[in-house]
């Protein structure tokens, strides 16, 4: 049978989850002229929630599970003001992709009756709601990964981690949005659609894992796991103003996940979590990471690498090196630049040393990394897309282009590890000459995490640009990296440039500035991010509290 068109693979698709929503919840149609940019304080305030839900959706993950294990809550009510809260954030934002909910309501019951027998929970994570990006595999809802291929296609191989996170107690209730294959900054396909910020409604939540940063925004989801392979959790992370970790490779278990471009592993995939709360991402990493959970004896590219507690000693104050407010190739907007130097004058009122740090090699890197999905991604996706005449996106043109001039040949394939090589040993290098002054190498780095605070629904189409955080996808293997929310766009401080006077470093760099309006992107959420060196997770959540402690000073 010849393969259905998109357009009736979408159809069916969405039909699923508006019935699946339906059979628990009704959420309220709104006109959408009546709605205001943040949609989740409009939420909040709606009378959608009871007092109880409402007081559950806005509690952190650490204390829910606090709350749970003292019977406090049960997983159950826990379960059920998340479940509501997603339906109402898919009707605003469009962020949700498969709904687990029957399940997720099965689970919680069991986790009660656990609890209520046995006197203790069943793990660390007992009872909290995780919400998952659209590429783990839950079987048998489909993984569609924006692909009509894959969009009704069941599934029966669970990713590993679902496996672990659901032993340690999770409740899996809802899948998110994400765009095609997983290879843009912006959450739109051509069979869910285009999922919008929930925290400004002109903006997009970023990609991939635009859903989960929605959601999470809009208070709907506690915790959530994406995925990044060049700024895919970073990226929505700082849009919706959350934290967001990216891991180096091998350090959380990646086993049995979908991926854009299968078998390719010139830039490897990572998973890591996303939350409101710091300290839910160093908790959800204590649990999956612990010697008694072992992930890497069910993975073969896990390290055997326990969490670590306290790697910074007490007291310490850190050198961090500070890329301003390009990266050779692109300027970030004035509430970006503004968020680099509000987060410099409190680390430096702090005790912290910050050094100006030369974005050396980054026009190079981004180049080499951009080259690479293109080169390796073409046909992988491409053959998928035509049978179902799916349209190819502006920002993905690379890719038709790349297929159309057919595979890469083995040469090809050498020299490009090569020049990834060259590189990746060159800018450690660079990292280790921070010792110079003979106070030893800089602990980390502060930067932008996009030139945008969030850019405008299809802003990246025409200008897709993730040199900010793909860079550190290629560097040694990888580099692990955090954000961290900083301030809001607001159009009384954040002047737009002089256009006559501003001197552009690349004919894309003088587009994204020209973009620039401080009305529409007033409110805007603006973050940034921290990196650290490769396996150095702990410190990077660590070096992230203290930045996020001096910005509270």
């Amino acid at each position: 049978m010849a393969p259905q068109n998109y357009k009736e693979v979408s159809a069916i698709a969405r039909k699923r989850r508006e019935a699946s929503i339906a059979a628990f919840f009704q959420p309220p149609k709104v006109e959408e002229a009546s709605l205001p940019n943040n949609l989740t304080e409009y939420a909040l305030n709606s009378g959608y929630y009871t007092s109880e839900e409402r007081a559950i959706i806005e509690t952190e993950a650490e204390d829910i599970l606090k709350n749970i294990a003292s019977k406090k809550w049960t997983s159950h009510e826990v379960t059920k003001a998340f479940c509501k809260a997603s339906a109402y954030a898919q009707e605003l934002t469009n962020c949700v992709t498969e709904v687990l909910y029957p399940e997720a309501f099965e689970r919680a019951k069991y986790l009660d009756e656990y609890l209520a027998k046995n006197g203790k929970t069943i793990g660390p994570l007992h009872g909290l709601p995780i919400s998952l990006k659209d590429s783990f595999i839950v079987p048998p809802h489909p993984a569609s990964i924006g692909m009509a291929a894959y969009a009704n296609l069941s599934t029966d191989k669970e990713t590993l981690i679902v496996t672990v996170l659901r032993d340690l107690g999770a409740v899996f209730y809802v899948k998110t949005n994400i765009p095609v294959a997983m290879m843009m900054a912006e959450s739109t396909n051509n069979v869910w659609g285009e999922t919008r910020n929930a925290l400004h409604k002109g903006l997009t939540p970023g990609g991939s894992s635009g859903g989960e940063g929605a959601l999470i925004a809009f208070k709907a989801s506690p915790l959530g796991i994406g995925t990044d392979i060049g700024g895919s959790i970073r990226i929505p992370a700082a849009f919706s103003h959350i934290y967001g970790l990216k891991p180096s490779f091998g350090r959380y278990p990646v086993w049995g996940g979908k991926s854009g471009i299968p078998g390719q592993e010139f830039i490897l995939a990572v998973n890591g979590p996303m939350s409101r709360s710091l300290k839910s991402l160093q908790l959800y990493s204590e649990a999956l990471l612990s010697e008694q959970v072992a992930p890497w004896n069910l993975d073969h590219k896990c390290l055997p690498i326990p969490w670590r507690k306290n790697v910074l000693p007490t007291g310490h104050k850190l050198r961090l090196g500070l890329i301003g407010n390009n990266d050779g190739l692109v300027h970030c907007h004035p509430p970006v630049e503004r968020a680099l130097n509000i987060t410099k004058q409190k680390l430096e009122a702090a005790g912290h040393t910050v050094i100006p740090w030369a974005p050396k090699g980054h026009d190079v890197l981004t180049k080499n990394l951009v080259a690479s999905f293109f080169d390796l991604g073409g046909s992988a996706i491409v053959d998928l897309l035509k049978p179902y005449e799916e349209p190819i996106f502006p920002s993905m043109k690379g890719y038709e282009v790349a297929a159309e001039a057919g595979e890469i040949g083995v040469t090809k394939m050498r020299q490009m590890v090569i020049k990834r090589n060259e590189l990746q040993k060159a800018y450690l290098d660079y990292w280790m000459s921070g010792a110079a002054d003979g106070k030893g190498p800089i602990d980390g780095i502060v930067m932008a995490v996009a030139p945008h605070a969030a850019p405008r629904l299809g802003g990246t189409q025409p200008d897709l640009y993730i040199g900010y955080t793909g860079v550190w996808n290629i560097l040694v293997s990888d580099f692990a990296s955090c954000t961290f929310p900083v301030t809001f766009a607001d159009k009384r401080l954040d002047k737009p440039r002089d256009m006559k006077e501003f001197k552009q470093l690349s004919d894309i760099d003088g587009r994204i500035q020209a973009d620039y309006d401080p009305d529409f992107y007033h409110g805007a959420p603006v973050a940034l991010q921290c990196v650290g060196k490769r396996l150095e997770e702990e410190k990077v959540l660590e070096m992230t509290e203290a930045i996020s402690q001096a910005l509270k000073q």
